[in-house]
């Protein structure tokens, strides 16, 4: 992924401490993740222009409705493309319409049945994005030609890719997607901070260690984005493998534990201190 980075803002908002992330090239922007519903969405669409007005895909990271309920309100702004895992883009139609008829018994804010926006572009495991490229001047100066001769201007350019890669993996659920940006991988809820890893129906907790097993042996990498809450580092990461491998084992997710950034050593991404944005009142920190 050498030369592939791109600028990477956390916008971070309640309800639930949503992780949403913003990768923005010098083309279009990337955002993953569009929350749970008109009030939320807004409120993150407001941040996502404060701080840019590059055309805007999105990617949702899993089939869960508090990371893709959010998607009409930003249908509605203008964007027309929605991705995802193949297998959240085959089952969403029918699946979409259930999460909205659970939610709808404890939760107000929610786009209307009908008003549903699923992801129809299905990603490749690997697959590349294309966020823009730009040049910019590596160097400049004047060079003497031998025996005195008349100097002249030297210049020379590399060209910035600012991409995405998308990787496939399981254990959240069967729809799990991971972007990747540089040293920074968005993780959906593969990685929760804050509050234990959710383990519901569509939960597998053996093959969810197994792709945190496959995201700490991704070269380069060292801030990991959950789903919820703030980034976080490799021991991070680490310790929420064992807790599942240990919850695999036990056949028992009810012990697993919530973990907070900060408790272990080196278990902090480096990360500037969030700022507010004015007028959403969601945190936004660039990473990257």
């Amino acid at each position: 992924m050498a030369g592939m980075s791109a600028t990477v803002h956390v916008l971070v908002s309640d309800p639930a401490r949503l992780t949403c992330v913003l990768i923005t090239g010098s083309d279009r922007a990337l955002l993953v993740d569009t929350g749970s519903g008109p009030d939320q969405a807004g409120r993150i669409l407001s941040a996502v222009r404060d701080l840019t007005d590059l055309p805007l895909i999105v990617a949702n990271t899993h089939d869960h409705w508090d990371h893709f309920f959010g998607n009409p309100t930003f249908a509605e702004a203008g964007v027309a493309e929605f991705l995802a895992s193949p297998a959240f883009v085959r089952d969403s139609p029918g699946s979409a319409w259930l999460q909205h008829a659970e939610a709808s018994e404890h939760v107000l804010d929610l786009p209307s049945p009908d008003a549903l926006v699923v992801p129809t572009r299905a990603v490749a495991d690997g697959e590349i994005l294309d966020l823009g490229a730009r040049r910019a001047d590596e160097a400049s100066g004047a060079e003497s030609a031998p025996g005195g001769g008349t100097a002249h201007r030297v210049e020379a350019h590399r060209i910035e890719a600012h991409r995405v890669e998308f990787l496939h993996m399981t254990g959240h659920t069967d729809t799990d997607l991971v972007v990747r940006a540089g040293p920074i991988v968005v993780c959906g809820d593969l990685v929760e901070e804050g509050a234990p890893p959710q383990v519901g129906l569509d939960a597998t907790p053996l093959a969810w260690a197994r792709s945190l097993e496959s995201l700490l042996a991704l070269p380069d990498v060292d801030v990991f984005v959950p789903g919820h809450g703030s980034p976080v580092g490799r021991a991070f990461v680490e310790t929420q493998r064992d807790d599942l491998l240990h919850a695999a084992e036990a056949d028992d997710a009810s012990t697993l534990p919530t973990r907070v950034v900060g408790a272990l050593a080196g278990d902090a991404a480096p990360a500037p201190t969030a700022r507010v944005d004015p007028s959403s009142g969601v945190g936004v920190t660039r990473i990257l």
